[in-house]
């Protein structure tokens, strides 16, 4: 099997196990933190963690920052909550955090806040896989792209 027919059907089997009805190409969760960051169309799928990275980092730069907030193996997203409030005091550029727990991705804020969880929870105790930073753009061509992006939304939000 070559590489291109993997791919295919590596993506016909994500679009079957898709939890989004109305686009199968993107899934629900990957699909409610790109739409909050304005990069929800600068993909064609949103079925695992690194189709969601690269449309973040069309826009926005994005690093792991799993050391600076100590996480471990055996850390939580409610146990992180507090180190993450105290590194996005050091970071000034950091906008938020995307985290990526089993099967799932959700987004908090620079004060520990969640802005994105579709399966929400009041104790949260999921582990945490990877935790990213997400930060102004590094360059002018990306801000410039943001602008477009941030301009497209507020038109499509008056019609």
């Amino acid at each position: 099997m070559t590489r291109r027919m993997f791919q295919r059907a590596y993506r016909i089997k994500m679009r079957n196990e898709s939890n989004n009805e109305t686009n199968p190409n993107k899934n629900v969760c990957a699909l409610a933190v790109a739409k909050l960051l304005l990069c929800d169309k600068q993909t064609r799928y949103l079925h695992n963690w690194g189709d969601l990275q690269r449309a973040i980092r069309s826009l926005w730069s994005m690093r792991s920052v799993k050391s600076y907030v100590k996480a471990t193996p055996d850390s939580t997203v409610g146990s992180l909550r507090k180190a993450m409030h105290d590194y996005a005091t050091k970071e000034q550029h950091l906008i938020a955090y995307v985290i990526r727990v089993d099967g799932h991705v959700l987004m908090i804020d620079r004060n520990g806040k969640t802005l994105v969880d579709t399966a929400p929870r009041k104790r949260d105790k999921r582990k945490v896989l990877d935790i990213t930073g997400v930060y102004l753009p590094d360059n002018s061509a990306k801000l410039a792209e943001l602008t477009r992006a941030s301009e497209a939304r507020v038109s499509e939000m008056d019609t």
